[in-house]
């Protein structure tokens, strides 16, 4: 534990280096902004801000936090392995699934870190402006977004371990960012819809996509009703009930998080170094 401990500070710090994290933070406070002062502009901000707010940013975290958390983990491992350095690390007494491990543990805080200020800092400057409600789905979908990237670290991980060089894995992260966040809903869910119209086959083919499941909490949150989610959502509101849907949707963006890592360390373990 305290080798992974070291290896996680040493992550943060550098992560925290990083123009990325800054950008990312930077990015969603201005947007956050933004959007509450155009829908400020349109009336009624202080009765609905933070649901308006949310809901204008829900298709946009559900792009970028994907990209980042890809990225990221896909540069951790390559890196180490192109500048030379991961040899040396595997020479102190720490294993390869503590090293994997610490650096996971390390992203994912200095990610949550990056969302928690970039959100925090819009939530605050819209709050100056008026007294808002609905502060709870706000919190609700910061938190969300937080799941989301780390789920998409232990893809990105994996990957990592997986591709080697850097530069592939950098390949391989964007085109499994293309693939999750654009083809997703057009092929695999429109295949679904294909093979079978069933509510199951949709509620199948949308827990095989971390990004989809968020998406489907984000809107959950937002509006109640899940008759808005068309056939899906009538099968999850008839068939499955809102609380079953919750835990169907949380253990699947559990099994993301915990299965791409798990066979990252097992591969790691593996490799000649």
């Amino acid at each position: 534990m305290n080798a992974v401990a070291a290896i996680a500070r040493k992550e943060l710090r550098d992560a925290v280096r990083s123009r990325w994290l800054v950008a990312f933070a930077a990015t969603f406070a201005l947007v956050a902004l933004a959007l509450s002062f155009v829908q400020g502009r349109s009336g009624d901000l202080g009765a609905q801000g933070f649901t308006r707010t949310t809901a204008g940013l829900v298709s946009l975290c559900l792009m970028l936090v994907p990209l980042l958390s890809l990225v990221l983990g896909a540069n951790a491992i390559s890196a180490e392995r192109e500048r030379g350095t991961l040899l040396t690390l595997l020479s102190q007494p720490v294993s390869a699934t503590e090293l994997l491990i610490g650096k996971y543990v390390g992203l994912v805080v200095a990610v949550w870190m990056a969302i928690a200020l970039g959100f925090g800092a819009a939530g605050l400057l819209v709050a100056l402006v008026s007294p808002l409600t609905d502060l709870p789905h706000y919190l609700l979908f910061v938190a969300l977004s937080g799941v989301l990237a780390s789920t998409m670290l232990s893809v990105g991980m994996f990957i990592s371990v997986a591709a080697e060089a850097r530069v592939r894995a950098l390949a391989l992260a964007i085109l499994a960012w293309f693939v999750l966040v654009l083809f997703y809903d057009l092929g695999a869910i429109g295949l679904a819809l294909a093979v079978s119209s069933s509510g199951r086959t949709l509620t199948i083919a949308t827990m095989g996509n971390p990004v989809e499941c968020v998406r489907i909490l984000a809107v959950m949150s937002l509006e109640p009703d899940l008759q808005i989610l068309g056939p899906l959502g009538a099968y999850l509101d008839n068939e499955v009930g809102t609380w079953t849907t919750v835990g169907l949707l949380g253990g699947a963006l559990a099994a993301w998080s915990a299965a791409p890592l798990a066979a990252a360390a097992l591969l790691f373990r593996r490799q000649d170094v």
